[in-house]
């Protein structure tokens, strides 16, 4: 959908989940100093140890996880290099490996290392929030792990606490490690909190929470993030780290430690702005005939619902950006259970919000003619 996008002049690209704002000034001016400091050198594997001391304190404070910056914090490439490492650290090929359906894509690194994906469904009618009694129906003596994502990309569900209290117990009694994928952690809206699994009774050791700085300070080119995982996983993750790439960036380290740890205003001010468009982004799409679309409860996501057009998502992307000019993601794309539905991007101005809702609009008018 991207090569669709990027060979068509003129596109509106509402697909692409990428802070349109600059990293903040403090942030960036933390790394030209970091520069002229010297910065320049191979750095730990396992990440400097201020920024690792920075890390476990704001998990204390915002997260209630308590890490070990010594043992139990690993500073990463982005939240991605978590996933891979935790998927790789602990699926051996056979092994079953539940997550929600529609989801991130986590198949691609469970398939790479032999495991078995097992979907469970998260349903418009629950706000696609899983039902953990289906966690728990879906679990066997081959599964080995639990991802995830809240709150959720792509459908912007943010997973109660009764519920994630429900699944940590499945964990505890089954002796199962939940991937915990929370990059949208500050992206809530409506006044909601985000709750960290690690942080309930007994999931310290079954744990693996995975953190960016990408979404939350418009970071995604930097390439940072870190994780809290019991110590001998990251151990591994140290050990592998030394030869993937010897280390995140020594640079964007420093303007990690800056954002950590400096003022949070800019997070709230990126908020209110999500939260606008967010509003523009749900009126405009339940104005459009044959769609539908619940309010994301957090992140910059919407995930409206097509299934009235009689097209696939598939087709229907394709149509939109090639008849359209306008580009959005198919939902197939995030499982079985994403088919019927778009992911619409709201990381963008306004004025691209709007525009992109009236070329939506006038194609599905077409079709519909």
């Amino acid at each position: 959908m991207f090569d669709l996008a990027d060979k068509i002049p003129g596109v509106v690209n509402l697909g692409i989940g990428q802070p349109d704002f600059d990293t903040p000034e403090f942030i960036r001016d933390a790394a030209k100093q970091a520069l002229d400091d010297g910065y320049t050198r191979y750095p730990p594997a396992k990440g400097f140890s201020d920024l690792r001391e920075a890390a476990s304190e704001k998990l204390r404070r915002e997260n209630h996880i308590t890490a070990d910056p010594d043992t139990e914090i690993f500073i990463s490439v982005g939240a991605m290099q978590v996933i891979f490492n935790a998927i790789l650290h602990l699926v051996e090929p056979g092994d079953e490996v539940i997550l929600i359906d529609p989801g991130y894509d986590y198949y691609s690194q469970i398939g790479l290392f032999g495991g078995v994906p097992v979907r469970v469904a998260a349903r418009e009618e629950n706000l696609f929030k899983v039902d953990p009694q289906e966690i728990q129906s879906a679990i066997t003596s081959r599964t080995r792990l639990i991802i995830l994502n809240s709150p959720s990309n792509p459908t912007g569900a943010v997973l109660d606490e009764s519920q994630l209290r429900e699944i940590a117990a499945l964990a505890l009694k089954h002796k199962i490690f939940i991937l915990s994928d929370e990059p949208y952690e500050h992206i809530l809206f409506d006044g909601r909190q985000h709750i960290s699994i690690g942080s309930l009774e007994g999931m310290h050791s079954l744990t693996i929470s995975a953190f960016t700085l990408s979404k939350s300070y418009a970071m995604t080119g930097w390439r940072v993030g870190y994780v809290a995982a019991p110590s001998y996983i990251i151990d591994e993750m140290e050990k592998l780290m030394e030869h993937q790439v010897s280390g995140v960036t020594a640079v964007a380290q420093r303007a990690a430690l800056a954002a950590i740890t400096g003022p949070q205003d800019c997070v709230n001010e990126m908020l209110r702005e999500y939260e606008k468009r967010r509003a523009i982004v749900h009126k405009g799409l339940n104005e459009i005939e044959g769609v539908s679309c619940l309010s994301p409860q957090a992140t910059f996501y919407a995930f409206p619902n097509i299934s009235q057009i009689g097209m696939g998502s598939w087709d229907l992307a394709k149509y939109l950006v090639q008849q359209h000019k306008v580009a959005l993601i198919p939902g197939s794309i995030f499982g079985r259970n994403g088919e019927g539905y778009l992911r619409l991007s709201f990381a963008t101005s306004e004025g691209d919000l709007r525009e992109g809702l009236e070329r939506i609009k006038a194609g599905i008018l077409r079709l519909r003619e």
